[in-house]
């Protein structure tokens, strides 16, 4: 599942209802999340402080990369 996917599969399950804290995502979902972080196609994770483009990742409390404010946790 590619990151656009995965917001709107987020929109779609949680809507205006509770999101959940943390969510079980496969390896391959979770490696394009971040690879979608890291290519800065996530307006929302992408600061511009002058020329300077800056990427934040937030981290869960169990290490998981955070994802729409929920912690993304690999599938064992």
């Amino acid at each position: 599942m590619t990151a656009n996917e995965l917001r709107e599969f987020f929109y779609d399950r949680f809507s205006l209802g509770e999101w959940p804290d943390q969510y079980e995502v496969s390896p391959e979902t979770y490696a394009n999340v971040c690879q979608t972080i890291f290519e800065h196609e996530s307006t929302e994770l992408v600061l511009f402080s002058k020329d300077l483009i800056r990427v934040v990742i937030s981290l869960g409390p169990n290490h998981g990369i955070m994802f729409k404010n929920v912690e993304l946790i690999l599938k064992k």
